[in-house]
């Protein structure tokens, strides 16, 4: 019996000495939620009341779908920490539609990424992209596919210009609007030709699903008033980011910023990394 007792002892001895600790990191504020459906909502932003670093970053939670509660309701779709990043769903501007300008930005803490997004035009003719004072920033041109009586895209081609177009933006943005010449259908049931900005990454997974929406990324920022709700974890330091504007001027954000890649947990939170 001594001996079945010493052997127990041992293992129980052996185990604790050999466990390796699971790293468990929360990435939103204690207390609160840090997911929303399948969606991880990090700090700074966050789920209900007093959750994230403010306003403009409260998450409404509806039906397990996340929403930027301040911003015309956008549903979110992604945030990503390391390129300060949230990607939301936009409507694409139609040559059939009198709505022909984005969700104005100006008075949020968010910019049209340039880094993230590139400028798409869908159907057969040009779309230019054009900057708060009509100045044009970007284009391109497409053209119809001669073989085939309409002009849907083919599901094997790429947005080299039959039919569809893609190019670069220059600048971040608060808004812009477009201007759509010659466009037609692109069949007989779906929407008329397009133009938007989407975020680089996703487009080729959206581009056939015949949806007037599609992920577009929008750059966060925040300011010094911020800085009494954000506290960097032990592994990170706060950097200060310059971006430009196609108007002229830049905005300045402040950023938790990691050497270690990749990046572990939540550089936002005292508390948030983990595992270096």
């Amino acid at each position: 019996m001594k001996l079945l007792q010493a052997y127990h002892i041992l293992l129980v001895t052996f185990l604790s000495l050999t466990a390796t600790p699971i790293a468990v990191t929360n990435y939103a504020k204690r207390g609160c939620n840090d997911t929303c459906g399948k969606v991880r909502i990090p700090y700074p932003f966050g789920i209900g009341a007093k959750c994230s670093v403010n306003k403009w970053y409260k998450i409404d939670c509806n039906s397990s779908t996340p929403y930027l509660s301040a911003l015309n309701h956008l549903e979110v779709l992604g945030v990503d920490l390391e390129n300060q990043t949230i990607s939301v769903n936009m409507k694409k501007l139609s040559a059939c539609s009198q709505t022909t300008k984005s969700v104005d930005l100006a008075s949020s803490p968010f910019l049209y990424s340039k880094s993230e997004n590139k400028f798409v035009v869908e159907g057969c003719g040009n779309g230019v992209i054009l900057g708060d004072h009509g100045n044009v920033l970007t284009g391109c041109s497409t053209t119809c596919d001669n073989h085939t009586t309409t002009t849907a895209m083919d599901r094997n081609s790429k947005c080299l210009g039959i039919n569809c177009c893609e190019t670069t933006i220059p600048h971040y943005l608060n808004s812009y609007s477009v201007n759509l010449t010659g466009l037609e259908r692109l069949d007989g049931d779906r929407a008329c030709g397009s133009a938007f900005l989407v975020d680089k990454n996703s487009y080729d997974e959206v581009r056939f699903s015949g949806k007037s929406f599609n992920p577009t990324s929008l750059l966060w920022t925040l300011g010094y008033l911020d800085l009494k709700q954000v506290n960097c974890c032990y592994t990170a330091y706060m950097v200060n980011r310059t971006v430009h504007l196609s108007n002229g001027t830049s905005v300045d954000t402040l950023k938790c910023w990691s050497n270690y890649d990749p990046l572990n947990g939540n550089p936002y939170l005292l508390h948030g990394c983990y595992g270096m």
